[in-house]
């Protein structure tokens, strides 16, 4: 039976990506609800067993579908296992007031979390608000519920839209991401990790002392991805707590940089684009760069294709499916580009000079319609 229930578990946890841990409060989960099937009705600590089961998935990320699912599974196991004579087996009523009743159980533990969760994520969002406007009286305010630390990093994300779920993909991938933020940031990083988020973007505070690498912020947006595999972009830099409204305005910008220059799909080190940020800066290197594109002025057509070429991680194939054009006509525009400019988009160094002349002018463009 153990192996019986090992399967099931297995099953589960292959469908939804599960961690090791979650592998194992699974598998405690089952064991809990075969061994106190028959016994919900009437035995408090075997309600008490499965109330902390069930709460121990909340914790560790588990939806509620897979918890009951995993619930049900092993009393089904029960009456399979039960002899001909067992209640179990002879009355289906007592079948269904076990299903009914551990199901009941479940869905009470997760609706308690959810409303607890619900009041906690409206206090963070008040307090990362505060943060990101420098308002310290109202952080102060909210410092019974949430520690504050000295450093953060800032995370400023931007989410790709929510597609349908194809077959085989995980559930939980096609929750959309803004809601599923919170429960991984809290999961990866506890109580004190911070966000607001929209539709399409969030920023994320992270103390520093939460995380140790990196690597483990980058794991925390690759988590993040879509149904159909789209991963979030995102810059990310530590700042002191007072630096942070500041820190924020560079970490947008910078994420507005990559998003134009086609670095999309991973989280960047604001360190690591910090040249490519720079771009946008006044400066005699912008100045010099600003000017390359101009023999382009005159051919719309020829600019797009530039921009979308970029965006299409240089992919000519894909550029085309874009302008719903041949790929032989985006090779005529490319080559078109290199006879107007004098830069070969074969060549990385040149490639590199009107990337960055792109990002400069649409940042300039967008800069003229905001003041205007």
């Amino acid at each position: 039976m153990n192996q019986t229930i090992t399967r099931m578990v297995d099953s589960a946890v292959t469908a939804h990506s599960a961690s090791g841990e979650v592998r194992e409060q699974l598998l405690v989960l089952a064991s809990r609800s075969f061994a106190s099937a028959s016994r919900l009705s009437d035995d408090a600590e075997a309600v008490a067993d499965l109330e902390r089961a069930a709460t121990t998935c909340i914790r560790l990320g588990v939806d509620l579908d897979t918890t009951l699912s995993i619930v049900i599974g092993a009393i089904e196991l029960v009456v399979d296992a039960a002899p001909a004579t067992s209640p179990l087996t002879v009355d289906s009523g007592q079948v269904l007031r076990a299903v009914r009743v551990a199901t009941g159980i479940v869905a009470r533990v997760y609706g308690r979390a959810g409303r607890a969760a619900h009041d906690s994520i409206g206090a963070a969002k008040e307090v990362a608000a505060a943060l990101l406007r420098g308002d310290s009286s109202k952080v102060l305010g909210q410092c019974n519920q949430i520690g504050i630390a000295d450093v953060y990093a800032i995370l400023a994300v931007h989410l790709p839209s929510r597609r349908g779920r194809p077959h085989g993909v995980p559930r939980s991938t096609t929750e959309p991401i803004a809601a599923r933020l919170y429960s991984e940031l809290r999961r990866r990083f506890g109580p004190n990790a911070l966000a607001l988020s929209g539709e399409t973007g969030a920023t994320i505070l992270v103390p520093d002392t939460a995380f140790g690498e990196f690597a483990a912020l980058t794991a925390f947006i690759e988590d993040l991805r879509t149904a159909d595999g789209h991963i979030p972009t995102g810059v990310v830099m530590c700042a002191p707590t007072c630096e942070l409204p500041a820190v924020a305005e560079q970490v947008y910008a910078a994420l507005d940089v990559v998003t134009r220059l086609g670095m999309t799909g991973r989280l960047h080190r604001f360190s690591d684009i910090a040249v490519e940020y720079q771009l946008t800066r006044p400066g005699p290197g912008r100045d010099a760069l600003s000017t390359l594109l101009d023999p382009l002025e005159d051919h719309p057509d020829l600019l797009e294709t530039l921009r979308t070429y970029v965006k299409s991680g240089l992919d000519r194939r894909r550029t085309a499916r874009r302008l719903h054009l041949h790929p032989n006509s985006v090779d005529h525009r490319l080559k078109r580009i290199f006879r107007l400019t004098g830069f070969d988009i074969a060549d990385p160094t040149a490639l590199w000079n009107l990337r960055s002349a792109l990002v400069i002018r649409d940042h300039h463009t967008e800069y003229t319609a905001i003041r205007a």
